[in-house]
């Protein structure tokens, strides 16, 4: 099967526009520590690339503020865990060793343990079968944590499961560019407050308690964060899940599909975007916000063949139906326009209180989805989960640039581009040609 990735984004912090008069300021000293256990090594030396260290526990023991520590190949049962933060000026970087395989493997509890830390990044690192969670956050601030791979995280038992990664309670912090699979819990968790968290260009698949219907790929129960051009698909639950504490917290530019529940769920929260998600073909309602949950914004959207379809391991659904589906409270509340959802067989194609087996039929009963439109959105092939945009979409040029989470580029990172085959007559904002979901269209 193919996917397209989206390409993380690194920031790099900028000293203080004061300091920068001054010359007699001089740049912060890095220091590089290696470790790799494969070739001659010495935990009595230095740690330097000729003599690297034989054990990640030394090398983190001699991290200092300015540190990059590069670990080498070979397979280490170890939790890594500093203990000290890095600085603004001074950040401390934890990565592979470029050129060189290295996996956090077997360790008796977390792949990496950063409680109360900041100014640290956590990057290129492989974690495999760890007892606990991959990599857990618990407080601190300014925290990065990119392009990782964790799998196996959480014991296959009964009641024994954790996240590949779990933020709890930190703040300001990025989480992009990773690959999280098959671990026996939800794959990327946010938790305890943690807020202003940027989760983006994450795949998150396969992840699975095993024994109910638990796991998702994103679970966020935490507010004020940001959920962008993530790739979500055949998790044991939903692609991504926002539970009661997730208020005002956006998703936008996601593609979720084949997941065991709802491609985007929402349950007791407020304050809610859901901008421009591709979904398609999960177990239940495809974009779905219900119990308490209230003033949504819900625009943008693919929304295709959800809940008419087994999914995640044939899965039988037979619980909340739609493409889009508006519960409980949340209508009085939520705004949905610009939506595209299509059905290839027969169920119900939107919610809004009540449900609908057409688009048509639910605009005439409520007065939204004012801009929306039923039609096959020429998916490039489904066959392959390839959800880019055809030549002649409909999804072309009919997105709401100004409405509030737009953004100006795709999941990939790509552009806006007007299609000139395709008149504006339905876009809105400063850009009148943004298409619908999480693929831009282009020549």
């Amino acid at each position: 099967m193919s996917l397209m990735r989206s390409l993380s984004l690194c920031a790099t912090a900028l000293l203080p526009a004061g300091l920068l008069a001054f010359p007699s300021v001089a740049e912060a000293a890095t220091t590089s520590l290696y470790v790799d256990r494969t070739v001659e090594c010495s935990d009595a030396g230095t740690g330097t690339s000729s003599t690297p260290y034989c054990t990640i526990g030394k090398a983190v023991s001699k991290l200092a503020a300015g540190s990059t520590l590069y670990i080498g190949d070979g397979v280490y049962a170890e939790t890594i865990k500093p203990t000290l933060s890095g600085t603004e000026v001074e950040p401390i970087t934890i990565t592979g060793w470029p050129g060189r395989n290295p996996t956090i493997a077997g360790s008796t509890y977390y792949g990496v343990s950063l409680t109360d830390r900041s100014y640290v990044t956590v990057s290129a690192l492989t974690f495999a079968g760890t007892v606990a969670d991959g990599i857990y956050v618990s407080g601190g601030d300014h925290l990065t944590i990119t392009g990782n791979t964790i799998s196996g995280a959480g014991r296959p038992v009964k009641s024994k499961t954790a996240p590949g990664i779990s933020i709890r309670g930190a703040g300001s912090s990025v989480v992009s560019g990773n690959t999280v699979h098959h671990n026996n819990g939800t794959g990327i968790l946010l938790t305890a407050g943690a807020t202003g968290i940027t989760v983006s260009g994450n795949t998150a698949s396969f992840n699975a308690d095993g024994f109910q219907r638990n796991a998702n790929g994103i679970n966020v129960v935490s507010p004020g964060n940001a959920v962008l051009r993530n790739v979500t698909h055949d998790n044991e639950d939903s692609g991504i899940q926002f539970y009661t504490g997730g208020n005002n917290n956006l998703a936008a530019l996601n593609v979720t599909y084949n997941n065991g529940d709802h491609g985007i769920d929402n349950l007791n929260v407020t304050g809610g975007r859901l901008i421009g998600n591709t979904v398609y073909r999960n177990c239940t309602s495809g974009i779905n916000v219900e119990g308490t949950s209230g003033n949504f914004q819900v625009v943008g959207n693919i929304a295709v063949d959800n809940a008419v379809y087994p999914a995640y391991q044939g899965i039988s659904c037979a619980r909340r139906a739609g493409n889009i589906g508006i519960w409980d409270s949340a209508p009085a509340s939520t705004t949905v326009d610009h939506n595209l959802v299509w059905l290839t067989t027969a169920g119900k194609m939107y919610a809004f209180g009540s449900t609908y087996t057409s688009l048509a039929a639910m605009q005439a009963a409520t007065q939204q989805e004012s801009h929306g439109i039923q039609a096959d959105p020429g998916f490039v092939s489904t066959g392959d989960w390839d959800l880019r945009l055809l030549a002649g979409s409909a999804a072309i040029d009919r997105g709401d640039s100004g409405v509030s989470g737009a953004q100006s580029t795709d999941i990939t990172g790509a552009s806006r581009y007007d299609d000139p085959a395709t008149a504006n007559t339905f876009a809105e904002g400063p850009r009148d040609y943004d298409d619908l979901g999480a693929y831009e269209f282009g020549p």
